[in-house]
């Protein structure tokens, strides 16, 4: 696939204007170092301690998919003091399965797909959290729209479910659950997010964070695009 990257600007996805800019008292950017990664294994140990504490234990080191080429691990880091304040890890398929897909067969609708899924989202409790989270999932989305992604892919815990499904997401499973082997065999329904109709769909069902992410710029999410096209095969 050929893309025009001279300028490493994608196309905004969304089919509404700015309306206005808004500085964030972190940044979003793509982890390009062994402290970068170091912070996002800190936050993200911290943030599945508190619902899955044997997980947590375990991810307090940094994992192989980490390290994968055709893995990017996107984090948010504090202006204030350059602390890890959240990180989640997208992989794709172009290669090779997906590690959910070691888990359960996707439905035909998802089979010879571009599919990417978001894995190890973590971030801290309360407001900030949310606000992290946000910026985080905006920025994946973006990119994976820039990168011709079809469907994102998402495992969730019970608890976080409802989250996903008020973004709109699709419920693969509708309503049932499967054990993750990697998330301690806890049960999780699978969500899917259509990249190119999610902003019809954001738009249309009244999405509250359809503002923060459409029609406000976000100069704090720099991602390096230049990165994100050589992962995903994109020249």
């Amino acid at each position: 696939m050929k893309l025009d990257t001279t300028a490493l600007v994608p196309r905004r996805p969304y089919s509404v204007a700015i309306e206005r800019r808004e500085l964030l008292p972190f940044r979003v950017r793509l982890a390009e170092t062994a402290q970068d990664i170091e912070g996002a294994v800190e936050i993200r140990a911290a943030a599945y301690a508190r619902h899955i504490p044997n997980l947590g234990h375990a991810l307090r080191r940094p994992e192989p998919d980490d390290l994968r080429p055709d893995a990017l691990l996107l984090i948010a880091e504090s202006k204030l003091d350059a602390v890890v304040v959240g990180s989640l890890r997208l992989q794709h398929n172009f290669d090779r399965p997906l590690r959910i897909e070691g888990e359960l067969t996707l439905p035909d609708a998802y089979q010879g797909r571009r599919l990417v899924e978001v894995r190890r989202l973590g971030v801290g409790n309360g407001i900030s959290g949310r606000m992290v989270m946000a910026a985080l999932v905006k920025a994946a989305y973006e990119l994976c729209h820039a990168a011709d992604v079809d469907y994102l892919i998402f495992g969730a815990r019970q608890s976080v479910a409802a989250m996903y499904r008020a973004m709109h997401f699709d419920d693969i499973l509708e309503g049932g659950t499967i054990p993750l082997s990697y998330a301690d065999n806890v049960p999780h329904s699978v969500f899917a997010l259509p990249v190119r109709d999610a902003d019809r769909r954001w738009r249309t069902t009244g999405y509250s964070l359809y503002e923060f992410a459409a029609r406000t710029e976000h100069p704090d999410i720099c991602v390096n695009y230049e990165r994100v096209f050589a992962v995903f095969g994109i020249r």
